[in-house]
Formats: C-alpha cells, structure tokens, sequence
C-alpha cells in the first residue's frame, strides 16, 4: 500500500485528524528512508493519539516485526520495556515450547543497545519503538529518556525512531541537564462539535437509518458537552441511550419523525444517565439490566426511580475504608455550618444532645422563613477543615501507612469531590462535596457510622 493510499484510508476512518497524520506519514516516509531520531506525540486524552498511531503501523507494518508498541503501563520497568521490544522486531513470542522466555536478556541499556546492534545489523528498514503513556519515564530516571531519545547515535547508526504517545507537553518531559536535540512534535487537539459528530455517526447500529441516528446523536451532544467533553464517554453514553430511545419506535408508541416525543420519554434516562452512569455510580451491565424492563408502554419515572434506588440500595460505593470516611468528611463540612464544627465533632461530645437542645429553635427559624441547610445545597469547604471532621468520626487511629492526601486525589478525579479554588496542591485549596444524601447514608451503613447524629439541621 501506497503512502497517499494509506493517508486517505485512515483520514477516512479518522475524521479530524487528516493534518496529524499527514505529519506523521511524512516523518516515516519510505521503510528504508532515514528518520526521526524520536517523534513526541501529545495532546490531550479521548482525541485520538494511541488509535491512530496504532492503526496506522498496522498498516504501515502489515508484518508487524518493524514496530514495537509498548504500554508504559503494562512495562513499568526498564528491563520489561527492553525485552518487549525486542520480542516484536524479532517476532519472538514467549511460549510453552521455549519456557515463555525472551528473546534476550536486558538488564539494563547496554544489554539493550547491544542487542540492538546483533540484531538490527544490516537492515535498512527503520524500526519503532512505540511508547504509549510515555509520562511514566519521567519516574524512572532522567537518563533512561535521554537514551531513547538518541538510540540511533548509541546503537551506531540503526535506524531506530522512538515514538512517545503522551497527554503531557514536551516541555515536562525535557531533560534538566540536555543531552538530547528536541524530537519531532505531532500535536492531537480537542475535536471540534462536527467532528465530534462524524466520529459518533460511525457508530450508528446495523439497519438503522443514519440521518434518525445522527438527529440523536446532535442531542446526546447538546445535553452532555458542557459537562462531558470526552469523547469515548459521549460515546458510552450514545450506546446506552440510543436503545431506549428507539425503543418506542419499536413498540408503535411514536414514529421516527416524532423526534420531540421521542426525546420527552427518553428525558427521564438523560436524567439517570448523567447522576448515575456518567459518575459510574452503577456498571454499564447494571444499566442494562434495570432499564431493559423500560418501556413506553410504562410510566419511564417509575423506570427512573428504580434505577435510582437500585444505586442507593447498593453497598455504597466501591470505595476504601478510609476514603469512605473522608467523603462523609467532606458531606458534613459542605453542609454543617463551621461555627458549629466544635460542638459536633470536639471529642466527647454527644452531638445527640445539642440537637435536642436546639429542636424547638430550628422549628421555629424555619416556620419563620428560613432555608433549610439542605436546601442551600454543598458549601464549599478548606481540606484543613475536611480533614479535622475526618480525625474527629473516624473511631480508630489512622494507619501510618495510609496516604490521606492521595485519597483526597482521587476523590476529586472521580468527581465526587469538586475543586472551587484555583492551584495544583491539595493544602489551601477549597472543595465542594458531589453526592448526595442518600449516597452518604449508604456509605455510612458501610462503616457503621450514624451519619445523621453529626448533621445540621436535616430533621
């Protein structure tokens, strides 16, 4: 296959991405032309990088011995590295025949680069070394990157080029100390809306007509981007939604060009999608499983509800020990007022009896107009003071070994805490809590904590 043909193939199956891999075809060029010594592959993720490079060495390579692809992941030390790629260019594969060994052993980068050189001795086609999630060599030592980045000058000319697929910016990986010349930058950019569009119309369902598809798809989109921009959750969300909203059809509820009755009885699913399966409060099969019994036919809120209730009814989320102790943390500091944090959580108190005290002048502030707690929705909070409430409900001492600020971390990727001030560090930085009440009492169940001795103003 032909470079031009093979560039009208992938900017075929790829729309957006015509420019990239222009770029990148050009940096290859012929299999036994000189190349790059590394070429940086970056952007940010959902866009594209790992699918097209992938694909195009596949059909760059139909052979599949001049490239390796490595998962930095999958490889996370440098002796695992090695041997994968020497295993791909020399179509070695580890077996019951040869005792699942490797082609060689690389102990570190002189084994390697003089394997490198028995190997690659006399070939004229280049070969690839192929990183993907290449930001994990930043941890392994400034040199291990440097190296790679001149494996064609260490290895005597070979002609190797290493391609390193990243969501980070060349200037985070840049050594300190130089060493290596900058590689050659392909940069993959967020999809713009009709991009975006021609991606998911491809995965429009087999006897389905794709300007009905396409019509949905404009909506999922339109509901989801400002909270979703990425695209294989638009994606999830398409494939799981798309079923109860042709259903109908199916049932001679509502026609195809009915699109706006289509769209009102599928709104409850919107709904459920973007509390419960967007945030993964439940599993894609769970999903499946409790809308199948969805129909037109039936009220979609008695569906909805017990969707709901089939996310509250579960154990909580799949969350560590302590982590679930920290969100409730961060539930109590949005919604109890700070001035009171001494009278709830000091040690020794029994939060129980204050609010008995307070019973009758709560009832009145809110005959008197007054907005309930919950009703203001979460406040946002300083980690400080998370952290004080965590220290103060949790019953037993915190294991040294425990990492707090790594839990903290991971709440707010999985969304269910949310940042409302600016910075990269966790100390001095504010938050909101994410879940709601009824996650909360769950998770409390799961530890045995009385959530509900500890809120303000929630009789």
């Amino acid at each position: 296959m032909s470079l031009l043909e093979l560039t009208a193939q992938l900017s075929e199956k790829f729309p957006g991405r015509d420019y990239q891999i222009d770029q990148l075809l050009t940096m290859l060029g012929e299999p036994d032309e000189p190349t790059p010594p590394a070429i940086f592959v970056y952007g940010p993720s959902a866009t594209g990088k790992t699918s097209v490079i992938r694909t195009l060495f596949e059909n760059y390579d139909p052979i599949g011995t001049n490239y390796a692809y490595i998962n930095s992941v999958e490889c996370f030390t440098s002796r695992l590295l090695f041997e994968r790629a020497l295993n791909a260019w020399t179509g070695h594969i580890p077996s019951v025949e040869n005792k699942f060994s490797n082609y060689a052993r690389c102990d570190n980068l002189v084994d390697f680069v003089n394997v490198i050189r028995g190997v690659l001795d006399g070939r004229k086609e280049t070969h690839y070394l192929v990183i993907d999630q290449a930001e994990r060599l930043r941890d392994r030592g400034s040199m291990l990157l440097t190296s790679l980045m001149r494996m064609q000058e260490l290895t005597g000319g070979c002609n190797v080029t290493v391609v390193l697929i990243t969501n980070v910016v060349w200037d985070k990986f840049r050594p300190r100390h130089g060493g290596a010349a900058d590689p050659q930058c392909v940069f993959f950019s967020f999809y713009t809306k009709q991009q975006m569009l021609d991606i998911l119309v491809k995965d429009c369902p087999v006897g389905e007509p794709e300007s009905f598809f396409l019509t949905f798809v404009e909506a999922i989109y339109e509901v989801f981007h400002r909270n979703c921009a990425d695209l294989n959750e638009l994606r999830h969300l398409v494939a799981m939604l798309y079923p109860k909203f042709v259903q109908p059809v199916f049932e001679n509820q509502a026609t195809r060009s009915e699109f706006s009755r289509l769209f009102k009885l599928c709104q409850p699913y919107f709904a459920a999608a973007s509390e419960r399966l967007y945030l993964r409060e439940i599993s894609t099969s769970e999903w499946q499983k409790y809308s199948t019994v969805a129909s037109a036919k039936n009220n979609p809120e008695d569906v909805t509800l017990k969707i709901y209730q089939m996310a509250e009814n579960s154990d909580g989320l799949d969350l560590p020990y302590y982590t679930k102790f920290l969100l409730i943390a961060a539930y109590l500091a949005s919604y109890n007022p700070s001035r009171l944090d001494v009278q709830y959580f000091a040690r020794g108190k029994d939060p129980s009896k204050s609010r008995k005290k307070r019973a009758v002048t709560n009832s009145e502030n809110c005959l008197g107009g007054r907005d309930r707690q919950q009703l203001l929705g979460p406040k946002a909070f300083a980690i400080e003071r998370m952290l004080a409430i965590f220290y103060s409900i949790i019953a037993e001492p915190v294991d040294s070994s425990v990492d707090v600020q790594i839990q903290i971390a991971s709440l707010i990727t999985l969304r269910l805490l949310t940042k409302t001030s600016a910075g990269d560090r966790l100390d001095g930085i504010k938050c909101k809590c994410n879940v709601s009440l009824e996650t909360i009492r769950s998770i409390s169940r799961t530890v045995r904590l009385e959530i509900d001795r500890f809120l303000y103003d929630f009789a």
